[in-house]
């Protein structure tokens, strides 16, 4: 199954991103910003219809994706639900899925079909104009069916990201929370630390970095405004990580103070067979 067109609400990194895929790929996309409406503007979306309010935009799409901030979702949600039908597919990208999910499910309630998804991709970057098509190539996606009524909603989504080069991966709400807490959430939170902590205790170090610490550290760069309503919203699952990776400093420090060479080696040994297991 392959939505005839997708409509997408907020045109930033990851919306316009998803814009410019799915053109590749061959949908129609109508694009509305309330926000950012100049953005749209640009030369890359010209192939996209324009909608001027989201009742345009709901009128020309089958599948909607909402890919504004989280803290815009309790404001588009409910004046979405005012003008979907029971043959939309709602869709969000939210990095946080349990407050965003209860709060559009109860807004579109008996409206029409919801399906939450988040495709693990990014940058450092953000707005209309950092947006490109390959964004999502070969990354994973991430989808919540629990609240889908009926199945074909959840394949069409599916098929969607697939068709936007991404590997569908389907998790609960709080597993999806659970996990992007120690994917995502938890190392952007260490990065940003980990710039702090140099500034503040050696500002010269700093200014000399090499490639390693600014590989480290570049997510560190993303919207502040953007990654602490992400982190606040997600604080309960991201605490816990933390707490235990704390219990992982504590190791470390005994390690260092009792110039434990065989273990230290064995953590090393331990975090690189796992590092490179990753996909390059």
């Amino acid at each position: 199954m392959k939505a005839p067109s997708v409509g997408i609400v907020g045109v930033g990194l990851i919306g316009g991103s998803i814009a410019l895929a799915a053109l590749r790929a061959g949908y129609r996309v109508c694009l509305y910003d309330g926000l950012a409406s100049e953005k749209l503007t640009l030369t890359k979306f010209r192939a996209a219809t324009i909608a001027g309010d989201l009742e345009e935009l709901a009128l020309q799409s089958g599948l909607i994706i909402l890919a504004t901030p989280i803290a815009a979702l309790a404001t588009v949600g409910p004046a979405l639900g005012e003008l979907v039908r029971p043959g939309h597919v709602v869709s969000d990208v939210a990095s946080v899925k349990q407050p965003v999910a209860e709060a559009l499910a109860k807004a579109l309630r008996n409206r029409c079909d919801y399906v939450p998804a988040h495709p693990m991709a990014g940058s450092e970057k953000s707005g209309a104009e950092a947006a490109r098509h390959d964004l999502f190539a070969g990354a994973v996606t991430l989808i919540c069916p629990e609240l889908s009524g009926d199945p074909a909603s959840v394949q069409l989504v599916k098929v969607f990201w697939e068709n936007l080069g991404t590997r569908v991966v389907l998790a609960s709400v709080a597993v999806h929370d659970q996990m992007v807490a120690a994917m995502s959430h938890l190392p952007h939170l260490l990065a940003a630390l980990l710039v702090r902590h140099v500034a503040e205790t050696n500002r010269v170090a700093l200014e000399l970095c090499g490639p390693g610490f600014r590989d480290a550290t570049r997510i560190a760069s993303g919207a502040p405004e953007l990654w602490a309503d992400i982190l606040l919203s997600n604080a309960d699952a991201l605490k816990q990580h933390l707490l235990a990776f704390k219990d992982l400093l504590d190791e470390a420090v005994t390690l260092l103070s009792e110039r434990d060479a065989k273990k230290l080696q064995a953590l090393l040994d331990d975090a690189k067979e796992n590092r490179d297991r990753l996909s390059p």
